[in-house]
């Protein structure tokens, strides 16, 4: 296994990088005499992606790790040097990266149709992450917090394929509708947003460009009807109408014409969309907001399967190229999963690598692919006979004593 160390599986992942292992930067690998630029960001992935808890765990990892040691040509390096590389590079470099993996994804994603009829969907959201009381002042926010946000554009290719293609990292103090604008641009995928987005002029600006959304406004936001639209008999949809809505433009009364969807979800609470998309029926504007859950689980899936949320840093730079890199972790996984075939879900295919990650690459394809060895469902419980118990059985106080 350690005699080849470019066939092991985390030597594949990490070429999926694209970087070239004799590249030194010119600025910051001046007089670094061993944990350049292109080590660290490939040392780094590698504790990512096998969510090493902290740079001594980093560190004592690359010790242990000969086939990691041959793919950075490194033998060791200590926390403090890690931590201080961490630190001194600029967030842009990794910003660079991402966006070239997120390009790769594009093209290999740019024959899949998104949802059913529906098309593809740009979903925008933000989420937080919380720094600490003292070292994370920097990010102010309110009396008792201190974080910061990613504000990002997932890429809804399919069903079960999404990705993110642009992210704009701030403090937490700073809207999401204030950075919007950066995050939508002209082309044939539909826009997604919460109530976190609910700036009318922006909507117009969208509205006369052809760009097309579905965002959600509150109860409390008015609206003029034009006309009435037929709602289905049956269905879950409570209002389809043409409206205006007016706000203030630098002083001046503006309006704009929209699209008012109102339907009520399986637990009965309301929802309220703003679009400019008249060419789907009312279900289907539904259909796309329930998707929006998806940025969601994104969310949930980087911060829990890449800790995202535990930090190794909380310098600034260091924060943002934390962000970068779990993004970059994020869509080498899937690259994997699209370049292989596989037909796991993400989460599958990372644990897979990480159980894998200095193994052979073929040893990684053949549990990719391997085929299940029980055909049967197994046991099946079957339900008791007789009326269904009326009230929870009670339980007793438990004791028990070990001598």
């Amino acid at each position: 296994m350690g005699n080849i160390p470019k066939n092991t599986v985390v030597c594949k992942c990490l070429n999926l990088l694209d970087i070239n292992d004799d590249y030194r930067c010119p600025f910051f690998d001046h007089r670094t005499q061993k944990l350049t630029v292109v080590k660290f960001i490939k040392l780094f992935i590698e504790a990512v992606l096998n969510q090493r808890g902290s740079l001594d765990e980093i560190a004592e990892h690359l010790r242990s790790s000969h086939p990691l040691q041959q793919i950075l040509g490194l033998d060791a390096i200590s926390p403090s040097q890690i931590s201080r590389k961490l630190r001194s590079l600029p967030p842009l470099l990794f910003q660079e990266l991402f966006l070239h993996l997120a390009g790769k994804l594009q093209q290999l994603t740019k024959d899949r149709t998104g949802i059913g009829k529906i098309g593809r969907l740009n979903l925008i959201d933000s989420t937080a992450l919380t720094l600490p009381e003292i070292a994370g002042q920097w990010a102010y926010c309110q009396s008792s917090r201190n974080g910061v946000k990613m504000h990002v554009r997932l890429v809804v290719a399919d069903q079960d394929i999404f990705y993110p293609d642009r992210i704009i990292a701030s403090t937490a103090d700073v809207a999401d509708s204030e950075v919007v604008m950066e995050m939508v641009a002209a082309d044939d995928a539909i826009y997604v947003m919460d109530r976190g987005y609910i700036v009318y002029s922006h909507y117009k600006v969208w509205a006369e460009n052809s760009i097309r959304f579905v965002a959600r406004i509150q109860k409390r936001n008015k609206t003029q009807v034009i006309r009435e639209r037929a709602v289905p008999e049956g269905s879950n949809i409570e209002r389809d109408a043409d409206v205006f809505v007016t706000f203030q433009e630098n002083g001046e009364e503006a309006q704009v014409e929209l699209r008012l969807v109102e339907f009520r979800d399986d637990k009965g609470r309301n929802y309220r969309m703003l679009t400019n998309v008249r060419d789907v029926s009312a279900e289907q504007i539904a259909e796309i907001y329930r998707h929006r859950w998806t940025i969601e689980l994104f969310f949930k899936w980087i911060k829990q399967h890449l800790k995202l949320v535990k930090l190794y840093s909380v310098q600034p730079d260091a924060v943002w190229t934390q962000m970068y890199l779990a993004l970059i972790a994020y869509c080498l996984v899937l690259l994997l999963k699209l370049e292989t075939g596989a037909k796991q879900t993400a989460w599958q295919v990372l644990k897979l690598l990480r159980i894998y990650s200095e193994y052979a690459w073929q040893s990684f394809l053949d549990a990719l692919f391997r085929e299940p060895t029980r055909s049967s469902k197994g046991r099946r419980k079957k339900p008791k006979r007789g009326r269904p118990r009326k009230h929870p059985k009670k339980l007793k106080g438990a004791k028990l004593i070990v001598k």
